[in-house]
């Protein structure tokens, strides 16, 4: 799994400020909602792994977010449901590019028990980027903040 970070940054870069902005906080919990679900259990208890590879699949993840968009008022809960799922499709889809040794990612699962991955970097090299994503995004809302800040003066007067 690219780790959490990766994810929130890749859903930074994806889901920019404008028409969507309401649902962004449901298109980030998508992204990083696989690995909430399915990660806790085995990293406390790893002989938990066996139970809860389905966890991190896209048929669980899709059912989880249809009754956890449920929770919402109805007016937004299709919106939510989908930015849920749009934030888990791009979760999957660098979970995609992974290699492992032993098992990947139970893609068809509960059709097919067979791991599918394209294998280009192991789980923990994304680890070796989080300077990188962290220094981009705070580059983007520093500029953004004085773009902002600047246009504020213009319109106000004010100086200082």
């Amino acid at each position: 799994m690219p780790d959490l970070i990766t994810h929130t940054a890749a859903a930074y870069f994806v889901m920019r400020p404008g028409k969507f902005a309401r649902f962004r906080v449901a298109f980030y919990v998508g992204t990083i909602l696989p690995d909430i679900l399915s990660r806790p259990f085995y990293i406390l208890k790893p002989e938990l792994y066996r139970y809860t590879i389905a966890v991190h699949t896209p048929i669980f993840i899709i059912l989880f977010c249809f009754l956890f968009a449920e929770f919402f008022d109805r007016e937004i809960r299709k919106d939510v449901c989908n930015f849920l799922l749009l934030g888990a499709a791009l979760h999957f889809f660098l979970d995609l590019f992974q290699r492992h040794l032993l098992t990947g990612y139970l893609w068809f699962f509960p059709f097919s028990w067979k791991s599918f991955e394209i294998g280009l970097y192991w789980p923990e090299t994304p680890l070796y980027f989080i300077p990188l994503w962290v220094g981009l995004i705070f580059v983007i809302e520093s500029v953004r903040y004085f773009r902002q800040r600047r246009g504020f003066e213009k319109h106000t007067g004010s100086r200082g």
